[in-house]
């Protein structure tokens, strides 16, 4: 996208004072906010079911998503050629949230909350379900043993294998635990009322899609969202803040931030522990060291899985006091 036409902005509806090119997309300052104009690669079906959940939420009092800019025939997209253009809202003076502060981080739990009440109850069609997660686990301890065979078949060892090899055997037992813990809860029936409700998880909670701006966190892009127990999005947010940050911010105080919008169900703790533990990190490296496509720095994933073993105990430590 080399230049912005005034075609775009004509069929858009926005009337820019001032155009600013930035990485992948174009930033148009208007009377009502920042406009936010750039390709996408997701197909028209997809920007569409995006705009009707943005909406929903709106309708069920959560505005602060970047909604869709409609085309002045009412559609959230616009193409030309081969190309679809988007155009998404959003507000002036914001920034990504900065997990080294407090009062940011508090505030994105609580925005969270929010977002989980109002789309508890989103209509399902063409969104995807998320399976339980204890099928997850049991196919990530295959490909684990998968893994192993692999890397032990080989004639000549990386210092990735060698360093998988020694550290699988850890990996299995907490994977193990984390099943274990799992099946000692309510997470199935928890899972199986969040599906039949329709409750809507994100599952994409980084910084760059928690925008604040004063005392309001605006969540943004719901490419991955799908319909799953919330409990996901919640966990998912903590191990982001607890591998993003000095972790200076007590998990009891996250969940607390969360809870007094939207209670925490029973055996909450529990299960966001279970979630915690599990090796998300270490198992992408493993899935991608040994997938058969391989596109990848064998030098870099060690370095990468090194570092993830010199901070798990820091931060296995930091999610026990979740079930404290």
């Amino acid at each position: 996208m080399e230049r912005l036409s005034p075609a775009i902005l004509e069929a858009f509806g926005v009337h820019s004072r001032k155009t600013k090119k930035e990485k992948g997309h174009y930033l148009c300052d208007t009377a009502k906010g920042l406009v936010k104009i750039h390709t996408t690669y997701e197909s028209v079906e997809a920007v569409c079911l995006q705009h009707s959940i943005k909406e929903h939420l709106a309708a069920e009092g959560f505005p602060w998503t970047d909604r869709f800019q409609l085309t002045k025939g009412g559609q959230p997209y616009m193409l030309i050629g081969r190309e679809t253009y988007i155009a998404t809202l959003h507000p002036n003076k914001q920034h990504e949230t900065d997990f080294e502060n407090e009062a940011d981080v508090l505030q994105a739990f609580e925005a969270l909350a929010r977002f989980h009440i109002a789309s508890s109850q989103m209509p399902q069609k063409k969104i995807i379900s998320s399976p339980p997660l204890p099928d997850i686990y049991a196919r990530q301890m295959n490909e684990l043993t998968q893994a192993r065979k692999q890397a032990r078949r080989g004639s000549r060892m990386s210092d990735f294998d060698v360093s998988f090899i020694k550290h699988a055997p850890d990996t299995g037992e907490i994977i193990k635990t984390a099943i274990d813990r799992l099946a000692k809860t309510n997470y199935i029936q928890l899972h199986n009322a969040a599906i039949n409700q329709g409750s809507l998880c994100h599952n994409a909670l980084k910084e760059e899609n928690l925008l604040t701006t004063g005392s309001t966190t605006y969540i943004t892009n719901f490419s991955n969202a799908t319909i799953d127990l919330q409990l996901s999005d919640l966990g998912a947010l903590i191990r982001r803040y607890a591998q993003r940050s000095s972790k200076s911010i007590a998990v009891g105080n996250l969940l607390e931030a969360y809870d007094k919008i939207s209670p925490l169900p029973s055996q909450a703790n529990h299960i966001l522990y279970a979630q915690l533990i599990f090796p998300w990190a270490f198992m992408k490296l493993v899935t991608q060291y040994y997938s058969k496509k391989r596109n990848w720095t064998p030098n870099g994933l060690h370095n990468r899985m090194e570092t993830l073993l010199a901070e798990r105990e820091s931060y296995e430590k930091y999610i026990e006091s979740c079930i404290k």
